[in-house]
């Protein structure tokens, strides 16, 4: 039966961090399964999920217990089970961009929250007095389409951003 864990990992931004981490997975025999990495300042942030035996995932959780300190990492580690995709009828990739508007991730996010939309991703990046916000979000057929883009177009506007909206097309 195969295993998942989830690792979130920060620490200086230098070359080779990433590769120590993936030595670790690979002595341990586990697998990739998806993976995330972002430098935010001076910091990289890996964020993976493995799959493995059940022995391999707890090896690999004692050989990053151990290798951590030396790697100068701060760690977290959390056992999860395979994920289970919801089809939903539509998915919509949204761009915001402009002058950083305090408190307007707040507002988009809350209508979501209220509505029971999935937030599937999102990207956001603030600098020199731009912003620009990337979200991709799942809509249940409960959801008329229309009247969300109507929403968010009046929400941007109000904060003085450009907003587009882009179908995507998932492949099954």
């Amino acid at each position: 039966m195969t295993s998942f864990l989830v690792v979130t990992a920060m620490g200086s931004n230098r070359p080779g961090i990433v590769n120590e981490l993936t030595k670790l997975v690979t002595e341990a025999d586990c697998n990739i399964v998806d993976s995330r990495m972002a430098v935010f300042g001076d910091e990289c942030t890996l964020i993976l999920l493995l799959s493995g035996s059940w022995n391999a995932i707890t090896r690999f959780e004692i050989a990053l217990s151990q290798q951590s300190a030396q790697l100068e990492l701060i760690t977290l580690i959390k056992r999860t089970s395979e994920h289970i995709s919801i089809n939903y009828p539509t998915r919509i990739l949204i761009k915001l961009q402009g002058v950083d508007a305090p408190h307007c991730m707040g507002r988009f996010t809350q209508y979501l929250a209220e509505r029971g939309i999935d937030l599937s991703s999102l990207s956001t990046k603030a600098k020199g007095g731009h912003q620009q916000i990337t979200m991709q979000i799942c809509l249940p057929e409960s959801i008329v389409y229309p009247q969300l883009q109507t929403d968010f177009t009046e929400f941007a506007d109000s904060l003085n951003l450009t907003i587009s909206f882009e179908n995507i097309q998932v492949t099954q």
